[in-house]
Parts: C-alpha cells; sequence; structure tokens
C-alpha cells in the first residue's frame, strides 16, 4: 500500500527486489507511468508482480489487456512465480479486456473502458499491457499523446496508480515520455552468448532515483533487478583500519612479515597466478578466526563448501567442524553466467544475517571479469571494500594473476587491487627440478612490514614460511630481509 516518502509525496511500493531501491521508495501515487521494451524483457511478469503485492497488502487491482496472451495463458504461466496467489484472482486482482472498447469506441473508448473497470473495482492500481497496440490503431501520433496524457490526468483523478506496457523500444518512446510522470527501459542484450538484461530509470518526477542501467533477472520468484552497487553503498565513510588490533593467519613466518598480522577493518588482496597457494592462505585466514570463536564468511566460486572442507582437513586446520556447527559460513556460487551486482548484494545480505569478523573472497577476479564495463571494475571494488568495512568486517580477497614471470618485481596489478589497503604477492617458480614458492608482502597501509621474499611450502601442517628466497639462481629476486613501510 501507499506509504508516505521523504519528498512528502504518498509513494506506492512496487515489492519488486531492487526496483524500490533504484525508485527511491516506490512511485509517488496516482501517477501515470510507462514501462518500455522489446519482447522478453520482462514488462509482463513485472506488471503482475506489482498487481500481486500491491493486492497482497491490501489493495485492489486490475491486469487489463489490449492485444496479448489470453488471460488463461497468461495466469498458467504466472503459476511458476513465487509471488503469485491463486486466492487474489477475482478477489483483489482483477483481469480485463480492452480490446473491444478499442475496436468499437477508439482511444476514447479505451478511455472510458479504463475508467469503468477502475471504477467497478476500486482499483487503486491499473497495469495496461499491449499499448502498442493502442499507438498503432492511433488515427495520428498526436492523438495517441493526447490519449496518453487523458490518461495521466485520469490517473490523478481517480486515485489510481496507472502503468503502461509497451513494446516500444527506448528510442521510440520519446513521444510520449513527456505525458507520463515517469519511464522505466527494460532491455536485453546478448554478449558472449549471454542474455544479459537491464532495467534503467530515464524520468521520473519529483522523486531523487538512481540513475543509469542496472542488472534484472527473472528467477522463481519473479522479477529482481540488481542495483549497481556503487550507486548504492560505499559512499559512506568505512571504519579506520586499527594498526594495533592485528588479526592474524597463524601461520608465524606471515604474521611476522606482516608486523604481527593483518590490522583490523583494513581490506587486503592476495595475488597470484594458479597454483601457488592463495586458497590456501585465505583458508588460514579464515581458521584463524574460528581458532578464536570468530565467525568468519567464506565467499567462494571453485570450491563448494565440502571441498573447502577437505582441504581445509588436509592443511590440518579443522576448519570443517566450525562449518558445521555454523561458526564458519561459506557462500558458494559457480562461475558461471554471474551478475557481479547480484553476487555482491547476496554477500552483504549474509554478512548481516551472519555478522562475521573476517570476511574471504576466493576469487574476486571471478567476479569481476563479468563486469561488462572494464572502466567499472575499479569503482565497484572500492564500494564493496568500503561497505564490508563499514560493517565492521576484515575483509581478504584473492585475485587470480594470469602469468608473472618469475624475477618480475613490477607486478602487473588489477584495477580491483588498488582499492586495498593491504597486499600479498605469491609466486611459483621452478628450481632444481621442483616447485618453489615464494610469497611477499608488497603494502600494508600505515604500518610497518617485511618486504623481503621468502619461500614457503605447503604440507599436511598447512603453510610453512621459511628462509629469504635462494639467491644463488638466476632470476631469483631475493634481498636482504629488511622493514618496510607502505605509505597512506
Amino acid at each position: 500500500m501507499a506509504e508516505t516518502g521523504v519528498t512528502g509525496l504518498e509513494m506506492v511500493a512496487t515489492g519488486i527486489a531492487g526496483l524500490d531501491v533504484i525508485l527511491g521508495g516506490g512511485l509517488p501515487a496516482a501517477g501515470a507511468y510507462l514501462i518500455a521494451g522489446i519482447p522478453g524483457t520482462g514488462k509482463t511478469t513485472l506488471g503482475n508482480q506489482f498487481a500481486f503485492f500491491h493486492a497482497a497488502g491490501g489493495g485492489s487491482a486490475v491486469f487489463a489487456t489490449i492485444l496479448a496472451e489470453s488471460h488463461g495463458r497468461m495466469l498458467a504461466h504466472l503459476r511458476q512465480f513465487a509471488f503469485f496467489d491463486p486466492s487474489l484472482v477475482g478477489e483483489r486482482v482483477h483481469y480485463a479486456n480492452l480490446l473491444e472498447a478499442l475496436d468499437e469506441g477508439g482511444l476514447d473508448g479505451l478511455l472510458v473502458e479504463t475508467r469503468r473497470v477502475v471504477r467497478e473495482h476500486h482499483a487503486s492500481l491499473l497495469v495496461i499491457d499491449g499499448t502498442t497496440a493502442a499507438e498503432d490503431l492511433a488515427p495520428s501520433p498526436l492523438d495517441y499523446r493526447r490519449f496518453t496524457q487523458a490518461l495521466q490526468v485520469q490517473a490523478t483523478l481517480l486515485g489510481c496508480t496507472t502503468i503502461l506496457l509497451s513494446h516500444r523500444r527506448p528510442e521510440e518512446v520519446d513521444a510520449i515520455a513527456t505525458h507520463v510522470d515517469g519511464v522505466l527501459v527494460l532491455a536485453r542484450e546478448r554478449l558472449d552468448g549471454r542474455a544479459l538484461r537491464s532495467a534503467e530509470v530515464t524520468k521520473l518526477r519529483g522523486v531523487a532515483h538512481l540513475t543509469g542501467s542496472h542488472d534484472l533477472a527473472i528467477t522463481g520468484a519473479g522479477v529482481a533487478i540488481y542495483p549497481r552497487l556503487e550507486a548504492v553503498v560505499g559512499n559512506a565513510e568505512p571504519l579506520a583500519p586499527e594498526p594495533d588490533d592485528r588479526l592474524g593467519f597463524d601461520v608465524p613466518g606471515l604474521d611476522a612479515m606482516l608486523a604481527g598480522g593483518l590490522p583490523a577493518r583494513s581490506s587486503t588482496v592476495v595475488l597470484g597466478p594458479p597454483g601457488t597457494g592463495k586458497t590456501t592462505v585465505a583458508l588460514h585466514f579464515a581458521a584463524a578466526a574460528t581458532s578464536r570463536g570468530e565467525p568468519v564468511l567464506f565467499a567462494g566460486f571453485r570450491e563448494t563448501e565440502q571441498a573447502l572442507s577437505r582441504a581445509a582437513a588436509g592443511l590440518g586446520l579443522g576448519l570443517d567442524r566450525h562449518i558445521e556447527s555454523g561458526l564458519a559460513r561459506v557462500l558458494w556460487r559457480a562461475p558461471l553466467d554471474l551478475s557481479p551486482d547480484q553476487w555482491a548484494w547476496s554477500l552483504l545480505d549474509a554478512v548481516a544475517a551472519h555478522r562475521p569478523r573476517r570476511v574471504v573472497v576466493d576469487a574476486l577476479s571471478d567476479v569481476v571479469r563479468f563486469i561488462t564495463r572494464p572502466e567499472r571494475m575499479y569503482g565497484f571494488a572500492v564500494a564493496l571494500t568500503n561497505e564490508l568495512q563499514a560493517r565492521g568486517t576484515t575483509p581478504l580477497f584473492t585475485i587470480e594473476l594470469d602469468t608473472l614471470a618469475p624475477g618480475d618485481i613490477g607486478v602487473p596489478l588489477p584495477a580491483s587491487s588498488a582499492a586495498m589497503d593491504n597486499g600479498v604477492l605469491l609466486r611459483a617458480v621452478e628450481r632444481q627440478a621442483r616447485l618453489r614458492r615464494w610469497v611477499s608482502v608488497l603494502k600494508v597501509r600505515q604500518s610497518g612490514f617485511d618486504p623481503a621474499i621468502r619461500e614457503f611450502v605447503i604440507g599436511d601442517r598447512g603453510m610453512v614460511v621459511g628462509d629469504i628466497a635462494d639467491e644463488e639462481h638466476p632470476g631469483s629476486p631475493a634481498g636482504r630481509a629488511r622493514t618496510g613501510r607502505s605509505g597512506t
């Protein structure tokens, strides 16, 4: 039902995940709004979902069609969605066909019929599907604009929020956009064989809303929209790291290199090519939390909860019992057809529910590779990192590097890593017919650290950091151990 928003306007929530966030709380009541998009973008599902949510809250909704699929067929399709409640059909969600009124009376007859059904059912929400047919049958474009304007005036007089669903493309709706109170454009495009859906509010009178494109998905729950992360979070000042409160890995050599561990509430990136031990380092960080009775959240893409339990057991970490007890929670998602914003919001929801002190993401590179615009990567990483810190957690991210030459000190850092406070680099090289791993600390913000490159091994006792990497072999980047301090 309607509520008063921050602007003083009476607002009608859509009940659609993410959309109300983009709209600034919902739609101003008793206005007329256009939802445009080519077939298959989710308009009909969204309109019905809005109607059922409105009815479930005590309102009365009319879903009217002009030239669309039959109501019986539509209802059969809607049964697959969780929002569909058959008990509301005919009671608070009413279906009407406006085609006959249009055929017999033209646009004026259509206007009269919409007024009749709204009054008959005491509707506070009217959704009209198939308005493209009315536009095509209008005597002229000017006549259709006049009809749209009259519908907008009628919505105000009747106190009925009115939604027009149109198959027009975004560039084809400009002519009538001035006669409605808001425009939501749904789009669909193909990229690398994936079908990407999105939503964008291009106009909304009287309400501050989120601009730009946002991911849209059609799930078993219905339409879900995932606001761009950096458009919503990340602007709040994160809690400052606490250099005197260190969170260690319980790996003596690594903790010594970090002057006792990572500063609490700081952000860390662990970089390295495949097979260098990034997940092992992440598991140590998680296990160190549970050994102190602290909750930890481990978000991964390659290893499932069962696989992580086995891996931790093989390292002698005993994380499996804490996963079973719930102290450690695993959030797994296959890195396939991934929406970065959808994943980020699910991560933040898990943080809100589990309230961990440490958060591990293994690997952030599995997320950012699905960001379609490279220039977004830094902003996305900053927003996610700042929000995790603002929620009082100490996040650690792993990032997979494609390649790294054994003696290459100038590391090709991904853009997202620049958003982190601390950096740890892992490398693997072949020496004397055996694989040798090196670890080095790239930076620890506002703190001293050991910049030496040290060799480490992974065995049934986990990660063991040893001496400075061997200087006797060509290409080795070893150097004398010394204490360093990174800038702010």
